[in-house]
């Protein structure tokens, strides 16, 4: 009998519902049509919605006898710093069937010869398991950070228990102990979808030391037509002069700020900054909490400034392509670098 090889390749619109079928198996989740996971209309955008900085599919399978037995997403990154350009790619969606060893290995090896490097945050531990076995390098840390807003909102549609009545203690006393704001000055103004090219918004730069993931309007303007997740951008202002910006994400009990940057190394802007963002959080009567995330000493200060607490790290690891050369310094992590921004289950998920 001969042997039946896997084959590597991009998907099509065409293949939505195998992947759908095929993600509901491995990931073993009741069948449910509008789950983000798979509902058609986040499937598209994830996968086959044009991107400038990416052409074509975003979708990548292994099949054997036309079946899909491994499959990935990849999220598109420009990594700068310094004389630094690396073309890299964020794996989500990630999945193989476990009765044919070694696809989901095979198929992220394929896909890492696309680009200059792959990275990975996060994951179960059998993901963290092939990470090592494919010599990905951590390259450090990414610290989930969460504020409570209204921690009786977190009461809602639970069980009672004694579990409970200690987040819930936790969260007031966190919430209660919230600085003041300090935005004199500073002002944040929402920014529509067709306004993003006419508006003076600076764009991450990296630092002396960290590296950053480049955006631009396109980039911002595509997370703004999120299917399952409603995405606002915010300019941010000082004596009239665009600074900065936020992006938030509303997702069930949470508000999440998924990407912030403002142009200064200085703490105060920063703290000003997280803080109009928090107050523009406050807006969404449902969210319980406002959370983020920080990967370097300047984002991660200014998030405890702000009154945000350490809710646990992940790894951050890249599997760098032959030749290339590793960042060398901080990589600052967004929210939106993953599928951290966007990702629920129609449920609330809580982080403090």
């Amino acid at each position: 009998m001969p042997t039946v090889t896997t084959q590597f390749r991009n998907t099509s619109p065409q293949d939505a519902p195998a992947v759908a079928a095929f993600l509901q198996r491995i990931f073993d989740f009741d069948i449910e049509p509008r789950l983000p996971l798979i509902a058609p209309r986040h499937l598209h955008w994830k996968n086959w919605e044009e991107r400038s900085d990416w052409a074509g599919s975003r979708g990548y399978v292994m099949t054997k006898k036309s079946a899909i037995v491994a499959h990935v997403t990849i999220v598109p990154l420009c990594c700068v710093g310094g004389q630094q350009r690396l073309r890299m790619i964020h794996p989500i969606d990630w999945a193989a069937d476990p009765m044919s060893f070694g696809s989901g290995s095979i198929l992220i090896a394929q896909v890492a010869e696309l680009v200059d490097a792959v990275l990975a945050v996060g994951g179960s531990d059998m993901a963290q398991e092939v990470l090592k076995a494919l010599d990905f390098k951590t390259c450090g840390e990414i610290t989930k950070f969460a504020r409570p807003l209204r921690p009786l909102r977190r009461l809602a549609g639970q069980r009672p228990s004694l579990r409970l009545a200690a987040q819930f203690a936790r969260s007031l006393a966190w919430s209660l102990e919230a600085p003041t704001p300090q935005t004199q000055g500073w002002t944040a103004t929402r920014i529509a979808p067709e306004q993003l090219v006419s508006q003076s918004i600076p764009w991450p730069r990296a630092g002396r030391q960290t590296f950053i993931f480049e955006r631009n309007p396109d980039t911002i303007a595509y997370f703004l037509r999120c299917p399952v997740t409603r995405m606002e951008l915010y300019g941010v202002a000082k004596g009239g002069l665009c600074r900065g910006y936020f992006l938030l994400a509303q997702a069930p009990g949470q508000t999440r700020i998924v990407d912030f940057y403002v142009d200064s190394e200085d703490r105060d802007g920063w703290r000003a900054l997280i803080e109009l963002a928090v107050s523009e959080a406050k807006r969404n009567h449902m969210a319980a909490e406002v959370v983020a995330v920080g990967s370097d000493s300047v984002t991660r200060q200014a998030l405890l400034d702000c009154g945000f607490h350490d809710r646990g790290s992940n790894p951050l690891r890249v599997l760098p392509g032959k030749g290339v050369q590793l960042p060398s310094g901080p990589i600052r992590f967004q929210m939106i670098d993953s599928d951290a921004a966007y990702l629920h289950a129609n449920k609330n998920n809580y982080w403090a």
